[in-house]
Order: structure tokens, then C-alpha cells, then sequence
């Protein structure tokens, strides 16, 4: 098959997934393809049971209903998994992303030098519990909350910490299906501005943070470099109160002051043991009593709110700045108390903003953080290529 048919054949695939009901008729003008070639294509899809035939009767018309073409819920089915630092998301859901089953599993640190047996074990329970025809199951997508190699065989850091899990070599020795590896940053990035709340949007700033911080910008529709993130940890934050030197006052000011040791979850912890005493054991149940205290009106909380709105604020003022970018996609369990976070970040960007007549708008995700959208986003992504379907003659 050549390259150009695959890319036709994914293009193909797409549109009748975006428009969820259209005419062959529609798709020849859409694609810019002959009417010979869309039914070529369709009847591919179709044999393969990618696509379905659907009658869509006009309520005025009484005439003949006409036959349109929509993604099949029947066969096909992707497995997807987000791993995050205390959860497992198991989901097995329909070729357009709709959740069929869903589990949950918990992970501590404790597991993580054993973590790929561990999501071996999650995944056998899974299937015991929802048994599946192999040929059904057209790709695996997992989705790291945190760190994997450059070789995308690997996960390397999760919760902030070291790891190595060479989950690939395990999932390969049990499936001989597609396998896509990805973290959730990256994958969070491709959901938002292909089916989320920046589908229309060419220009954004995408800023997530929890254990780390990933950030990103979208200029005229494509990412500014070939990576999805941008590399942000060691930018230098200027000392904004006294909270800055307790968080890790044995690095030196160089380090100290770096972006991931003022306002990652690693650092922000330091700070709520430091000023919000607490038993609580797992840094998202510190993240909530804080959230939780910030809306009681601690005063204690209110100043760590005060601190992580300031350097948030300063990253987006110099990227705003160069970029003169006015939407920004910002994504954290911090959003608990997302009113007033955002409030103090707004005010504080009108302060600083060297660019005049600029409405800086913050919006937050569409989806939850284990939302099956997200894993779900590779497979499409590789359906859309053509890499996943190219086996259609």
C-alpha cells in the first residue's frame, strides 16, 4: 500500500469520526478526493469494520433516507491505562474513546521497583474480569503521569522519583498488539487541541503542574519545538518573600531558586509540613488539606497560595511577553481552589505585561487527569496517520 493511500485512508477515517454521520458525497468534496477513490476507501473501512453504514432520515424529506457513513461501536476495542504516582486507570473503551470498563488499582512507592509486574498483575485482573476476543483489541495506549525515556520503552520517574520500569520488554512478552507508550503531558496536549477545549484555538499556553512542571506553547496551530514540552525546571524565580529560602534551604541560591524548587509539588509539601502541620501521608492529600485550608482562609495557606501564584505569574509574564499569546491552558490538582488561583495569577499578569490591550484569558482542562480521552488520543492519532489501519488492502 503507498504512503499516499495510508494518509488517505486515515484522512478518511477522521472526517466521518469528526462529523459522526456524513455522505460520501460530503467526504469527496472535504478530502478533495474522487468520488471512485471514497468508495474504494469506505469499503475498505467498512470491511474491516472500521466504519458503518447508517440510514439518516430528513424529517421533511419522505422520500428515501439517505445512507451515511459514522465510526463503528461494534468491534473494534483499545485498551488504555494512565499510571500515575498512586493510581492505576485501567479502561477498555470503543474505537471513538467511549469507556466500555473501567478499573482502578493503587500504587505506592513501594512498588516501583517492581512496578511493570505490578501493572502485569492490574492488567490479568482486568481481562479475567472482562474477558476479550484478541482480534477485537486493535492498540494498546499507556499514559505515564510522569517520566519515560527517550526510547519510549520506559518509565523513569514517577511521584518525582527515579524508577526503572522497562514496562515495554513486559507488555511485548504478553501482547502482540500495537503498543504506544506516552506521557500524559504529551497526550493531554493532543486531546486538547484535537477534540477538547482548544479545537479552534491556534495560539495557547499549556501549563501543567503537579509532581513536575510541564509547559508548552502552541504558536499558529504547531508546537514551538519538535518536543511537546519545554524545558522550564531550571528557569531562575526571583525571591518573592521569605517563603522561597524554606523550602530547600540546604541548595545553594542558584538551585534554590530554580522553577522546580518553588512550586512543584515536591516543593510546595516542604512548605505546607513547614507552616500547615499535618499526619497526612501522600502529597495529593497534602495538595487537598492545603486547597481545603486556602479555603477556610488560613493565613498559613493563604501565603503559599500567594507564593505559587507569583512565580506562575512570572513564567507566564515572560512567555506572554515574547510570545503575545492570550490564552492559557492551565491543568493541576491545585484547581480546588482554581477562583482564587487564578484571580491572584490574572491580577498579578496586568501588573507586569510589557504588551498593552492584551485580555489574557485562563481556562482549565476539559478532561479529568484519568480521563480515557487522553491514552485514547495516541490510537487515534496513529488511526489519523494511517499507521494503525495500514494493513487495509
Amino acid at each position: 500500500m503507498t504512503e499516499n493511500r495510508i494518509q488517505n485512508i486515515g484522512t478518511i477515517y477522521r472526517l466521518i469520526e469528526q462529523f459522526e454521520l456524513i455522505s460520501r458525497t460530503d467526504l469527496a468534496k472535504l478530502a478533495g478526493l474522487a468520488p471512485a477513490s471514497i468508495t474504494n476507501i469506505t469499503k475498505a473501512l467498512i470491511d474491516k469494520q472500521f466504519i458503518i453504514e447508517r440510514t439518516a432520515q430528513d424529517s421533511i424529506s419522505r422520500g428515501r433516507p439517505a445512507v451515511g457513513l459514522s465510526v463503528s461501536p461494534f468491534f473494534w476495542r483499545l485498551l488504555c491505562l494512565t499510571i500515575s504516582s498512586e493510581k492505576i486507570h485501567v479502561s477498555l473503551c470503543e474505537l471513538n474513546g467511549t469507556p466500555l470498563y473501567t478499573e482502578n488499582y493503587t500504587v505506592s512507592s513501594i512498588d516501583y521497583p517492581s512496578l511493570d509486574t505490578l501493572i502485569m498483575e492490574n492488567l490479568q485482573d482486568f481481562q479475567q474480569k472482562y474477558p476479550l476476543a484478541k482480534e477485537q483489541l486493535l492498540a494498546i495506549s499507556v499514559c505515564v503521569v510522569g517520566k519515560i525515556d527517550a526510547n519510549k520503552r520506559m518509565i523513569t520517574e514517577l511521584g518525582g522519583q527515579q524508577l526503572h520500569c522497562p514496562l515495554m520488554e513486559k507488555l511485548e512478552s504478553h501482547f502482540t498488539h500495537p503498543i504506544l507508550l506516552n506521557e500524559h503531558f504529551h497526550l493531554w496536549l493532543l486531546a486538547e487541541s484535537t477534540v477538547g477545549s482548544l479545537i479552534s484555538d491556534d495560539n495557547v499556553i499549556f501549563l501543567q503542574l503537579d509532581e513536575s512542571i510541564n509547559l508548552s506553547v502552541l504558536m499558529r496551530g504547531a508546537l514551538l519545538y519538535q518536543q511537546s514540552k519545554m524545558n522550564v525546571d531550571k528557569m531562575l524565580m526571583p525571591k518573592f518573600s521569605p517563603l522561597s529560602d524554606q523550602i530547600f534551604p540546604e541548595l545553594d541560591e542558584i538551585q534554590r531558586y530554580q522553577l522546580t524548587n518553588q512550586v512543584t509539588f515536591s516543593a510546595l509539601i516542604r512548605l505546607i509540613d513547614l507552616h500547615l502541620p499535618n499526619t497526612l501521608k501522600t502529597s495529593q492529600e497534602k495538595i487537598n488539606f492545603l486547597c481545603e485550608q486556602i479555603e477556610q482562609q488560613n493565613e498559613q495557606a493563604l501565603l503559599i497560595l500567594n507564593h505559587i501564584s507569583d512565580n506562575l505569574a512570572y513564567v507566564l509574564m515572560n512567555l506572554i511577553n515574547i510570545f503575545s499569546t492570550q490564552k492559557v491552558l492551565f491543568d493541576s490538582p491545585l484547581l480546588k481552589v482554581k477562583q482564587v488561583l487564578f484571580e491572584q495569577i490574572t491580577e498579578k499578569l496586568q501588573k507586569t505585561l510589557l504588551i498593552d490591550n492584551l485580555n489574557i484569558q485562563l481556562v482549565t482542562s476539559q478532561f479529568e487527569w484519568n480521563n480515557e480521552i487522553i491514552p485514547c488520543s495516541a490510537i487515534k492519532q496513529g488511526i489519523y496517520e494511517g499507521s494503525l489501519i495500514k494493513d487495509i488492502n
